[in-house]
């Protein structure tokens, strides 16, 4: 008898009703009994529509996969803080890598995470090690300048005596002078203890810079933030790798840090957040004058 199959619709003749295998697309079909006025069904798809259901339920699956792997990194780095909060899971690498390029980068998001950390560290060692190339490029190219101008006491006596009424009245002075040049030509033991120390003197000041100026603004944020960001902007000092330029550059980016993170930290507005940027530099030019002092 002649019927359709209703897994491909095609015509196709089958010998009596009841199970049986469509010959043209492979399927297990049942026929039904028309006098019965039974239907015809599928009970089994053709082999090949089988393998593409198959495929598109792995395809589902796979992409479902991906789906919750993006989704839990999402949670893990909105409810973990910094790539740096995350170091132990990541990786010191990555973790160095994705801070340095968010902090500088991508500020506003950075400062928010960190704000956001459950479980922050007060003295985050990235700082340190930040810090720690900050102070290593600014002491090298600052003496390996002095020392090529001035490879002698007599010479720098002679530059400072051209200048005349400019020079600074404190350089006056025989003692003076030559305490500023054994500065510059440190024995080894002290020019170690030197980069050593500073590090933790910048993070620590820039803290009591930026803890200070929240307070006088009204902002109750805690301590341990204005630790971590200190310590996080010593970034901008990988820029001292180059003389002179690096670290204006560093200087000025690390002020764009400090205005982005004071109004993520503190919730300032504009006019709050330019008063925190002006107290920070006017603050950091005092330090700066009083050390050359």
């Amino acid at each position: 008898m002649i019927t359709e199959c209703p897994n491909c619709n095609k015509a196709v003749s089958v010998a009596k009703y009841g199970l049986t295998r469509c010959p043209k697309c492979g399927a297990l079909v049942f026929i039904g009994d028309p006098i019965k006025n039974e239907r015809n069904s599928v009970v089994e798809s053709a082999p090949k529509e089988r393998e593409e259901s198959s495929r598109e339920e792995a395809a589902v699956d796979e992409n479902l996969k991906k789906i919750k792997v993006v989704f839990k990194k999402i949670k893990l780095m909105t409810d973990s803080g910094t790539p740096w909060d995350l170091v132990s899971k990541i990786g010191f690498a990555d973790a160095f890598f994705l801070t340095t390029k968010e902090v500088l980068f991508m500020p506003e998001q950075f400062f928010y995470k960190m704000k956001s950390c459950r479980k922050p560290s007060f003295f985050p060692l990235y700082g340190l090690i930040a810090a720690l190339a900050a102070s290593l490029f600014q002491i090298f190219w600052a003496l390996r300048f002095f020392q090529t101008a001035f490879p002698d006491l007599a010479s720098f006596k002679e530059a400072l005596s051209s200048l005349g009424e400019a020079t600074l009245p404190l350089l006056k002075d025989e003692a003076a002078v030559k305490a500023v040049f054994d500065m510059m030509n440190p024995e080894p033991s002290m020019l170690f203890f030197q980069i050593v120390l500073s590090p933790f003197m910048a993070i620590v000041f820039t803290a009591f810079i930026l803890h200070t100026g929240s307070t006088l603004l009204g902002s109750n944020t805690r301590l341990v933030h204005f630790y971590r960001m200190s310590g996080f902007i010593m970034a901008t000092g990988l820029f001292n790798i180059v003389p002179v330029i690096g670290n204006l550059v560093s200087f000025v980016w690390r002020s764009v840090l400090v205005y982005k993170g004071g109004k993520v930290l503190n919730g300032f507005d504009e006019k709050r957040a330019r008063i925190y940027l002006v107290f920070y530099v006017f603050m950091q030019i005092l330090f700066i004058g009083l050390g050359m002092v």
